[in-house]
């Protein structure tokens, strides 16, 4: 099977049966479905499970980070998030260890800032692994405008990137020019502009924030996604899980099998 010179190529993890390969966006398989999980390429790698463990490949399959991790995560910034022996650290695209295995748990950079846990409390670490904001918040949230949601003691705040606590933020926070619209009774959801126009009507029983230029979208217990003219552009056919697009794909689960589709809806599986 052809699998050189992918350097350029868009590859996104394909799915046949219970094995997990890369393909082309015209569905031609370049890396072949040998492994038990794959995830999208970031910066040039990507994140792969065999016998249990996580390693990273290039897009010519070659193995660059061994497979000595219990779970991986995307490079952001230049580093990934990875568990070993039940502690989290980053590592560079080399694999070396640039931030300590100390956390309970650790997610992805975003904005130069993420979010770690130590002794079921959170806070925020930058890239140099600095403790910027103290662990000791009982849930956080992303950064968003400059502004995080967290809660402490049973009470919900906001703070900024030092950690102070701040103002509730007045303006509502919009996603490809849309913020969530959710009726008075709490049980539909739709979607206004910045001009306060109603640009999606109230008509689903859940929604998630517009990401990518789509939308995740439920109705009777099925999500889809609509784009941002409220359009219904993959119909509402996928169970529980559904995932935010990024770059261009979602990870969804149908029939209890999970794959990735793409913004039109075409699906990177074989069952």
């Amino acid at each position: 099977m052809e699998n050189k010179n992918n350097g350029d190529v868009k590859l996104i993890p394909y799915r046949k049966g219970e094995g997990w390969g890369y393909c082309t966006p015209d569905k031609k398989v370049v890396i072949a479905y040998v492994y038990e999980n794959t995830d999208p390429f970031s910066e040039g790698l990507a994140a792969v499970r065999m016998d249990e463990m996580c390693g990273y490949i290039d897009k010519e399959d070659k193995l660059v980070i061994g497979y000595k991790f219990d779970y991986a995560l995307p490079f952001k910034d230049g580093l990934a998030a990875v568990e070993k022996k039940g502690r989290y650290g980053y590592i560079d695209t080399t694999g070396k260890e640039v931030i300590p295995f100390k956390f309970n748990d650790a997610e992805n950079f975003i904005d130069g800032l993420a979010i770690v846990e130590v002794k079921e409390k959170w806070g925020f670490i930058n890239t140099k692994g600095e403790q910027v904001i103290p662990c000791k918040f009982d849930l956080v949230a992303p950064f968003i405008n400059g502004v995080a949601f967290v809660e402490l003691n049973g009470e919900t705040k906001f703070i900024d990137k030092a950690g102070k606590f701040v103002n509730d933020p007045d303006d509502d926070v919009f996603y490809d020019g849309l913020t969530m619209d959710i009726s008075e009774d709490g049980e539909k959801y739709g979607f206004r502009d910045k001009s306060g126009k109603q640009v999606v009507d109230r008509i689903y029983d859940l929604a998630m924030d517009f990401s990518d230029g789509r939308a995740a979208v439920c109705l009777e217990g099925k999500w889809g996604y609509i784009d941002t003219n409220g359009e219904l552009v993959i119909p509402c056919i996928y169970d529980d899980y559904i995932d935010d697009f990024n770059d261009g794909l979602a990870l969804v689960e149908l029939d209890d099998d999970f794959g990735y589709i793409d913004k039109d809806g075409v699906q990177y599986w074989e069952d």
